[in-house]
């Protein structure tokens, strides 16, 4: 039986899903970006325009990008698992500690 409730409720998990999803391919990306292709021209380095602590130099803005994009695979592959399980408290859990992740990574961007 297909209820309101149901479908509210994986529809917000298919689309957290995906934004977080696209959320670790960022992180990722900048790391790949910055450590591998070397490409650091177009990013302001140093105490500039108040950036997080983070921006310091190349070498720790791609080891900080490295470690959260690790972080949030291990926890997208957690809700993935529990997705394909269909156990909803696991899911919410699942979900629950994602956005505890994503608002320790926004605290931690509000560093300076």
């Amino acid at each position: 039986m297909t209820t309101t409730k149901n479908i509210l409720f994986w529809t917000g998990t298919i689309l957290s899903f995906a934004f977080f999803g696209l959320l670790t391919f960022g992180m990722f990306d900048e790391w790949w970006t910055v450590k591998i292709k070397k490409d650091i021209e177009n990013y302001p380095w140093g105490p500039i325009n108040e950036n997080p602590w983070y921006y310091d130099n190349p070498n720790l803005y791609s080891i900080v990008m490295l470690t959260e994009g690790i972080f949030f695979t291990v926890a997208l592959s957690v809700l993935a698992r529990q997705l394909f399980k269909r156990d909803k408290t696991k899911i919410l859990y699942a979900l629950v500690f994602y956005f505890g992740l994503f608002g320790l990574m926004y605290i931690n961007g509000q560093i300076r």
